[in-house]
Formats: structure tokens, sequence, C-alpha cells
């Protein structure tokens, strides 16, 4: 999908969360969440940086975030969701290996090759890279 595609359908989304959040909360949460939207949109659009703002409206854009996140992958296929799975799994267990390596290198244990830690690590970079191309297929 094109970045204009996925900005218009990230908005669309927005806007069908908000409505759907005014229905069911009071006005002062809809201003809140209007507000973090306002952020959220000059964040992606780069007009703004998280940083410039206060923690409460960090955190307004963040809620909007996690709206936009449980919507996009509530609309995606059950194959597009199983890789999305996988491959948050393999991220995850890549970067524990990764980990594991650099403490090994790190502790100059010179008796210790470290080829254990280097053959997981390369074991989880292909299962990463194998979920990455799944994630492609079905999700794009």
């Amino acid at each position: 999908m094109g970045v204009i595609t996925t900005m218009i359908r990230t908005t669309l989304t927005v806007a069908f969360l908000m409505v759907c959040l005014v229905l069911q909360s009071g006005p002062v949460l809809a201003q809140d969440w209007q507000r973090g939207l306002r952020n959220y949109k000059e964040i992606i659009h780069g007009k703004k940086n998280l940083q410039q703002l206060s923690p409460q409206e960090q955190q307004e854009v963040f809620a909007v975030m996690r709206q936009v996140e449980l919507q996009e992958k509530g609309s995606k296929s059950s194959e597009c969701r199983d890789a999305i799975g996988r491959a948050e799994s393999a991220a995850s267990e890549l970067a524990d290996y990764a980990r594991r390596l650099r403490n090994c290198a790190e502790a100059q244990d010179y008796s210790d090759d470290c080829d254990t830690e280097f053959r997981r690590t390369r074991s989880a970079h292909d299962d990463y890279e194998s979920a990455v191309s799944s994630f492609q297929s079905y999700c794009n």
C-alpha cells in the first residue's frame, strides 16, 4: 500500500474512532481526544515532534495510536494477523539472542568463542527473515 493510501486509511480510521468515542464519552474526554488526534496528525505529517508535547498531550497521542493500531489489526486478514504475530515473536527472539551474543563478547572470556550464541542468533535471524517474508506476502 502506498503512503498516501495508508495516510487516508489511517485518517478515516481515526475519524471513525473519534465518532465512536464522542458517542460513548462526555465532552471533556472528547476534547482531549480531539487534541490527541490533532497532535497525532501533526506528528505523522512531520509538523510536530512528540517531545514538544506536554506529558498529558503525549498520553493523548499514545491513546490515539493504540486505537489506530487496534483498528488496523482488526481489519487485516487472519493470515496477515498470524504473520504479524510470527514476526513480532521472531523479532523478540532475535533481539534476545543478539543480546546474549553481545553479552558473551563483552565478557571478554577468551576461552569462550561465543559460537553457541552466534549459531542461535543466526538461526533466530533466519526465522525472522522468514517471518518478515510472510508478513510482506500476506499484509502488503
